[in-house]
């Protein structure tokens, strides 16, 4: 039996529109997951709850829950007024193969 390797089985998926979509579907879901997760742990490494997040930016202990949990979609507004609320900043780069550019501080 061959085997064939990640890139053509990528490749051969990509070729298909419907595919390629529900990769990037997947994918986007996935990312929002790990951002959510990330934020979860954030907040917990500062020893701030729920509840005491969801005082500090106006929102249900619910909403962040679901926040964490990717039920609901971050927008970039929001993820500013929770990072901000927990005293940083929120700084947005593209991310080229050759470079990466600060579009917003």
């Amino acid at each position: 039996m061959a085997r064939k390797n990640f890139s053509d089985l990528r490749d051969a998926a990509r070729r298909d529109p419907e595919r390629s979509r529900r990769i990037d579907e997947a994918k986007q879901r996935a990312e929002g997951e790990i951002a959510s997760y990330r934020l979860a742990e954030l907040r917990k490494s500062l020893g701030v709850t729920q509840v005491e997040l969801a005082e500090m930016i106006g929102k249900s202990q619910s909403a962040v829950s679901q926040i964490e949990h990717g039920e609901i979609g971050l927008s970039l507004e929001m993820l500013r007024a929770i990072v901000g609320q927990l005293g940083g900043e929120v700084e947005v780069t593209a991310v080229f193969d050759d470079r990466r550019v600060l579009l917003e501080a």
